[in-house]
């Protein structure tokens, strides 16, 4: 069980695998937001383009970090376990491109105040996502720390 795991119920989990749109993955991970202990930190970096070039890659390399910070004492709040059912939910027909899932799913999460840091991976600037939330975290006063 990874660190962030122990922060899932199993209602929760079943409620992300059966979601159909990314408010419904926002409204499960906010009161998740708010069990894990604060500060929350939330690493960023390539996912579906960029990186290492293959989405299965680049999620093995964030759940590392993801990890390695939590070993080291840290409070991660990991998307990794909303990845699945969002990579569904853009293969249909609600999905609207462009800004979508960034402005429904993270946008919420990080206005919410529970994020209060973001790790960005050594190539996040590959990233057309992990750019946006370097962004976001520039104009909400998040701190921002590169690994």
């Amino acid at each position: 069980m990874s660190s962030f795991s122990k922060h899932l119920f199993p209602e929760e989990e079943r409620c992300i695998a059966r979601a159909s749109t990314f408010e419904e993955l926002c409204d499960i991970a906010l009161p998740v937001l708010q069990r894990i202990l604060h500060p929350v930190v939330q690493v960023c970096g390539p996912i579906s383009h960029g990186g290492a070039g293959s989405i299965t890659e680049n999620l093995r390399r964030l759940e590392i970090v993801i990890e390695e910070l939590g070993g080291r004492g840290l409070h991660v709040f990991s998307q990794l376990p909303f990845e699945g059912s969002m990579q569904h939910i853009k293969a249909t027909p609600y999905y609207m491109g462009d800004d979508h899932l960034l402005e429904t799913f993270y946008l919420p999460l990080f206005e919410s105040g529970f994020v209060q840091s973001l790790y960005f991976l050594p190539d996040w600037t590959t990233s057309y996502g992990a750019c946006w939330e370097y962004s976001q975290a520039t104009r909400l006063g998040m701190e921002i720390v590169y690994l």
